[in-house]
């Protein structure tokens, strides 16, 4: 007889392997054994018309629905499908939902048709979620067994925001067990691949997403981050992510053990194909004012002009001081500085050295403020249906020293050492403009020590953490790939401590192959718009039009 356990996840799969079964035409049979490196198998399978719709950058898709060359149908259909490709190969969808997604879609023909108007700025375009936000009628489990029954019967604030500016939510992807792995595993559904190379990880926690997106199966995924959890996926991944200011974006109707601990506040953010996509998806959800139905949001507008016209100055953290980046990333910084220094027309570019400023003491901080009851709701939900917690969750909940149940008074006392040591920091970013009164606007940095990451080492994500902690908007973006010949293990190299030999004991750049490499710019608090704006010129001087 099967246990409660067995048969919850079998109920889990199931619905994920009907909702999947739904795509019309079937998927034909698929080579066996399966490349490492998937990205070429949509060339093969899919029809030229989905390969190109889904190849598309969102705007311009929005664009071509806006002048009635493609239906929001068609588009829709044609996601579905290479979304279905995507977890046949990658197991990175939790629920495809394709009834919901063509009825959204015809209406919204239908409504063009008409009236010869949009619906909204996102007209037809499809979005995916992390598993976790919900969806109405739909069940939430928040990749806990014991949660596989649990219902909703109204979608998350920010997909209400969304589909009322003309977007149609079609999937949903794999999170990690407790959501807070920056990889994807789970009891439930197994473990999530990466599509570039299928033995290193898509990230997490919005590790579908993540997949998804490298799979170019979503134009634009919606997950959160409290400690690098939409950022590592799409550096992963080699696409762009965000965390934003928290209370910026709607937080209503997510699914999970821990609300209202916000001791670290996290934040949803996006997923997507460009950075003018992740623009373009903040600029209109801030622009709908959201905070009128959620008052926890701050009625902060967008700017279209944030940065001082014609400066810009930018502080390169080359190490955080715990852990150094591997070859793969020092010889990104590089090639990115180096691409800056010759200048973008029309911006007087000044880089700085950024020194590494206590990054260990604020992971330790972070550690405690993730789990101030000391894991005990976490753990009682796994023990309820006897889920074994995974190396992952042992790692950073019963095996970290610095995890331990706080009573009020010591939780009053670590909320003062986080506020004291924002405004510390945010005192030595401002000792950046003590020469000429023009402080940095943006800080590049690693996204992590590394590329994506082999599959359950993922033991270090401070290089994102830090800036949760502090609540500064951070985001990654695309440099170059894994190169066989220039990323090799450095000779002599003498590690700083045991962290750091863990990692650099790993590498290899074999182990890597096609793996994409990813930078982050951080901005100070509630300058997402001035973060966006550096990007923008940050890739123009690597000659891309963003």
């Amino acid at each position: 007889m099967a246990t409660v356990l067995e048969t919850l996840v079998a109920k889990a799969v199931a619905i994920r392997d009907e909702s999947c079964a739904k795509v019309q035409p079937p998927l034909p049979e698929l080579p066996d054994p399966l490349p490492l490196n998937v990205t070429g198998l949509p060339a093969l399978v899919l029809t030229r018309e989905e390969c190109e719709i889904t190849e598309t950058e969102p705007i311009e898709l929005v664009e071509k629905m806006a002048k009635g060359e493609l239906t929001a149908v068609t588009v829709v259909k044609a996601y579905l499908r290479r979304a279905a490709l995507a977890q046949k190969v990658l197991n990175c969808v939790t629920e495809l939902l394709w009834d919901r997604a063509v009825a959204r879609a015809a209406e919204i023909d239908e409504y063009f048709r008409k009236t010869g108007k949009t619906l909204g700025p996102f007209h037809g375009l499809p979005i995916s979620s992390k598993e976790h936000f919900s969806v109405k009628d739909r069940y939430v489990n928040a990749s806990f067994v014991a949660w596989v029954e649990k219902k909703v019967d109204k979608d998350a604030h920010v997909i209400e925001v969304m589909e009322s500016l003309g977007a149609v939510l079609f999937a949903r992807s794999t999170q990690p067990q407790t959501i807070m792995h920056v990889e994807t595993e789970t009891i439930i559904y197994g473990t999530s691949y990466n599509p570039y190379n299928r033995n290193l990880s898509c990230g997490g926690s919005t590790g579908g997403e993540g997949a998804l997106l490298g799979f170019n199966a979503t134009p634009l995924g919606m997950g959160t981050d409290i400690g690098g959890s939409a950022r590592w996926p799409a550096a992963s991944n080699g696409r762009y992510g965000m965390r934003p200011t928290a209370g910026r974006i709607p937080m209503g109707g997510l699914v999970g053990p821990t609300a209202g601990a916000d001791s670290i506040s996290g934040a949803i953010g996006p997923l997507a194909q460009s950075r003018r996509t992740m623009e373009y998806f903040m600029k209109h959800i801030i622009g709908s004012k959201p905070w009128i139905t959620e008052p926890g949001l701050l009625p902060v507008s967008w700017r279209e002009q944030a940065l001082t016209p014609g400066k810009l100055k930018i502080g390169v953290l080359s190490s955080d001081g715990v852990v150094n980046p591997l070859p793969p990333v020092k010889r990104a910084l590089k090639i990115v500085v180096d691409a800056l220094e010759k200048g973008v027309p029309g911006w007087d570019i000044e880089i700085i050295p950024w020194k590494p400023k206590q990054h260990d003491y604020a992971w330790e901080l972070t550690s405690q403020l993730y789990y101030t009851d000391g894991g005990e709701k976490v753990l009682e939900l796994l023990a309820s249906v006897g889920e074994e917690p995974l190396p992952l969750t042992k790692w950073i909940l019963t095996e970290n020293p610095y995890v331990r149940k706080q009573d009020i008074h010591s939780l009053w006392e670590l909320h003062s050492k986080r506020d004291a040591f924002r405004a510390m920091y945010a005192e030595y970013w401002n000792e950046s403009g003590k020469d000429d009164g023009h402080p940095a606007d943006v800080i590049l940095c690693p996204a992590a020590p590394g590329v994506a990451c082999l599959h359950g080492t993922a033991k270090y994500w401070a290089y994102t953490s830090q800036w949760n902690f502090l609540d500064y908007p951070g985001a990654v973006f695309p440099v170059t790939t894994v190169d066989q010949e220039l990323d090799v293990p450095e000779k002599d190299y003498a590690p700083m401590n045991d962290q750091d030999k863990f990692f650099y004991d790993l590498y290899s750049p074999e182990k890597f192959v096609d793996a994409p490499v990813n930078l982050q710019l951080v901005a100070r608090r509630f300058n997402d718009d001035v973060l966006l704006q550096a990007m923008k010129i940050v890739e123009n001087a690597l000659g891309r039009d963003s």
